[in-house]
């Protein structure tokens, strides 16, 4: 772990710091998403474990909200560790999909796409995954109104 981190931080000396790592992940900028998955797929890290999306209501009246992704990697052997990072925007912003370097981030990103609300941005297939399409809003929002009405499920 300590090699992986000393080799992130001399590629990614702007948001990585080895010597006092954050133990929920880096934050990396959207912009360095795909770079970053890219460098840890590059050194064995090619099992796509979890997309998982957080919803951050507006502060107040002048801001919008954010989201904040966590994805995890792995290396597909036996005593590999996982290794998790976030990347935080504006609900007005996207982050770029991993479904092209990950195929296993296609139904993870439409699920936190579907039930959060986050965009991935060049997605193939976003759209919802295990709501009806006419469903109004993003139940995980932390906004969203509990006793909202919907039809009966099973």
């Amino acid at each position: 772990m300590n090699e992986l981190l000393s080799a992130l931080a001399a590629a990614f000396p702007d948001f990585i710091d080895a010597e006092t790592p954050d133990p929920s992940g880096p934050m990396v900028p959207a912009s360095q998403h795909i770079a970053f998955a890219t460098f840890l797929k590059e050194r064995g890290f090619t099992r796509d474990v979890t997309v998982v999306g957080s919803h951050w209501p507006a502060a107040d009246e002048d801001s919008v909200g954010e989201y904040e992704v966590g994805t995890v990697l792995r290396q597909p052997q036996p005593g590999s560790f996982p290794f998790m990072w976030r990347v935080r925007i504006a609900m007005t912003d996207t982050v770029p999909t991993l479904f092209p370097l990950f195929a296993g981030a296609d139904l993870q990103e439409r699920e936190q796409f579907d039930l959060v609300g986050v965009q991935f941005g060049d997605h193939p297939d976003l759209r919802r995954l295990m709501l009806p399409e006419d469903w109004e809003g993003h139940p995980l929002h932390k906004d969203y109104a509990i006793d909202t009405p919907h039809a009966p499920w099973r």
